[in-house]
């Protein structure tokens, strides 16, 4: 999971913040979280924000150490999520 959001940072800072999402969100979403509604709505609720984080990476045209830090929330966040049901 971390590797593939590194991969969408380094994406954005050139210009492209779109091209790992579609990858992430099919990977993210049809991986049995459709089960608890609550669950997938705010998983649904992070990737749009990370969406839109990527767009302003995009924006600024470089990464700084500001993005890494968000970065680093947005990967606890999704963890959280996704292994909550998996007890």
């Amino acid at each position: 999971m971390g590797e593939i959001l590194k991969e969408g940072l380094f994406w954005a800072a050139l210009g492209r913040p779109s091209e790992v999402m579609p990858f992430l969100r099919g990977k993210l979403l049809s991986n049995g979280i459709g089960v608890d509604n609550r669950r997938r709505e705010y998983l649904e609720y992070l990737l749009d924000d990370l969406e839109r984080f990527y767009k302003r990476v995009s924006w600024s045209g470089e990464i700084e150490k500001r993005h890494w830090k968000a970065l680093r929330s947005f990967h606890r966040d999704i963890v959280s999520v996704v292994s909550s049901g998996r007890a």
